[in-house]
């Protein structure tokens, strides 16, 4: 009986270690991300780039003392990445619906189908070292209202979250302003393209308000081929 109760603490401590291990980021960290550069020059706090230079990037980056937030898409097939056939061959593919990148629009309401593939894309960001991912696409209801609700899209971005907590990740809220208050509880962060423009800012405030950092992305295109980051701070302070 000793032997069983000892063997059961000592399960509950590993599980609360590994629930408190995940990051869960604070107001006041710089914020940069990487489209191009040196890594070994970059000084902010926290830094975001493509799940593919993860494995490299991130050691650099953490023996620094620097977080690191993995970026990947959630709701589009992405070109070039390792699994790419996987989704393509997945049953999940929109044909004729696109992002405007190249890459076609997924059925975010076959939940059976899509939480494996992005569950393997988050193990695999834990097992980079990503202390935090950021989720792209998540509105699928403003690229197709024919086939998606507001509706479906939280409910895709809710458990999109829940499934990075499961794998002990971070994540980030990438735009969907007219989701935030809402899915805020959910997302341990946010990352917002551009919301001056728009007036949407405002809309992130319930992160704040809850002492969860936003950051603001302003990106533009140059000659039509190349994004260049000419803004990104952290903003609604």
């Amino acid at each position: 009986m000793k032997f069983l109760l000892s063997v059961t603490l000592l399960a509950s401590t590993l599980l609360a270690n590994v629930n408190a291990s995940r990051w869960k980021p604070k107001p006041g960290l710089t914020w940069d991300y990487i489209l191009g550069g040196n890594t070994k020059t970059i000084d902010k706090d926290v830094v975001t780039f493509d799940l593919e230079y993860a494995e490299k990037m991130i050691p650099i980056l953490h023996k620094k003392g620097q977080k690191a937030v993995c970026y990947f898409s959630g709701g589009t097939t992405e070109k070039g990445r390792p699994d790419d056939a996987e989704y393509r061959n997945s049953g999940l593919v929109i044909k004729g619906k696109g992002d405007g990148w190249g890459n076609n629009l997924l059925d975010i309401k076959n939940k059976k189908k899509l939480q494996p593939l992005i569950r393997k894309r988050f193990k695999r960001a834990y097992k980079y070292g990503c202390d935090g991912v950021e989720v792209d696409v998540l509105g699928l209801y403003n690229h197709y209202p024919e086939k998606f609700t507001k509706e479906d899209s939280f409910v895709f971005a809710k458990w999109v979250a829940e499934t990075g907590h499961e794998e002990n990740i971070s994540v980030g809220l990438k735009n969907l302003p007219s989701l935030a208050e809402r899915l805020e509880p959910y997302f341990d962060f946010a990352i917002v393209e551009s919301c001056v423009d728009y007036n949407e800012c405002k809309y992130f405030r319930t992160f704040t308000s809850k002492n969860k950092p936003v950051y603001l992305l302003y990106i533009y295109l140059l000659f039509n081929t190349k994004m260049k980051v000419i803004g990104n701070f952290q903003v609604l302070n």
